[in-house]
C-alpha cells in the first residue's frame, strides 16, 4: 500500500512538473491549480480538463532503482491523450552527474 501511494504521488508530481515546464513556467505556476486523477487518468487545470494536451508517462530503471517521468506536449484539438509507456525505456541512458558533466564539457571543447 505504501509503495502504491508513493508511486501515485510521483505520477501526480511529474505530471504537474511536465505540464508547467511545457508552458515554460516550471515552479512559477501554482501547482494547486493542476489536478491529476491517477485512477481515472484525467488532467484538470483550474477544474477543467486540459484539452489539446498529450501526456506520455514512462518509467526508467537503473539496476534496483525505478524512475517515473512524464512528457507534456500541447498538440491542439479538443481531446487530451495520456499515454502509458510502462516498459522501461531502452533509448535513454542513465548517467551519474560528474561523468555526465565531464563528457558534455569534453564534447563542447571539440565543437
Amino acid at each position: 500500500m505504501k509503495a502504491e501511494t508513493l508511486k501515485r504521488f510521483f505520477w501526480l508530481w511529474t505530471m504537474k512538473e511536465a505540464y508547467t515546464k511545457a508552458l515554460g513556467l516550471g515552479l512559477g505556476f501554482d501547482f494547486r491549480r493542476i489536478e491529476y486523477d491517477v485512477g481515472e487518468s484525467v488532467v484538470r487545470v483550474d477544474k477543467e480538463i486540459a484539452l489539446g494536451w498529450r501526456f506520455t508517462k514512462f518509467v526508467l530503471t537503473d539496476e534496483d532503482d525505478l524512475y517515473q517521468g512524464v512528457v507534456a506536449e500541447y498538440i491542439g484539438g479538443t481531446t487530451t491523450e495520456i499515454i502509458d509507456e510502462m516498459d522501461s525505456r531502452k533509448d535513454v541512458m542513465s548517467w551519474s552527474a560528474v561523468p555526465f558533466v565531464e563528457t558534455v564539457l569534453h564534447e563542447l571543447d571539440d565543437v
